[in-house]
């Protein structure tokens, strides 16, 4: 029996410039129902989704990919980062105009070059530009009976934050 080991496969006539090769490896974390983050205020605080990866080569380039249903109160902006360790390297924005409870799907994709093959920690916090009422990974089935009201034909489902990070070759 034979066996094929590699730890790079490069298109024949090679790669066209900016362009990168394959998928080393995958990592996810899924974080549960139930573990509701809270945040209130003008502070970055973490939601408490994050992932780490160790690339295998230092010219690999990590793929993250995130998701973080939540619950938003209040008529305001809600930043999200991405941060590599402590430095916040995307972000994107959650609007809510309706003064009251909006379900929101924030996401992110994003290509990050750390160039490095010691483990790199990847998370996202949040900041909101005046006091909020932020939950992520809310658990419907337990929601109060304002919860319900306000959302209805949502009881009874959970959300799940997910962060998946894949070590693409250089």
């Amino acid at each position: 029996m034979s066996e094929l080991r590699t730890n790079r496969i490069v298109p024949r006539d090679g790669l066209v410039s900016g362009a990168s090769g394959g998928i080393i490896q995958v990592v996810q974390n899924v974080q549960g129902i139930g573990q509701v983050n809270s945040g209130g205020g003008t502070s970055e605080y973490d939601i408490g989704l994050n992932c780490t990866i160790t690339p295998q080569r230092s010219d690999s380039k990590i793929l993250i990919s995130a998701n973080w249903p939540c619950i938003q109160n209040g008529t305001f902006t809600t930043d999200f980062y991405l941060n590599r360790g402590t430095t916040h390297i995307h972000m994107t924005q959650l609007y809510s105009s309706t003064g009251s409870y909006t379900v929101a799907y924030p996401n992110m994709m994003y290509l990050d070059s750390p160039s490095t093959t010691s483990p790199v920690t990847y998370k996202i916090s949040a900041k909101a530009t005046s006091g909020n009422d932020l939950r992520t990974n809310y658990n419907l089935t337990n929601a109060s009976s304002d919860d319900s009201a306000v959302h209805g034909d949502l009881t009874g489902y959970g959300s799940r934050s997910t962060m998946l990070l894949m070590e693409v070759s250089g």
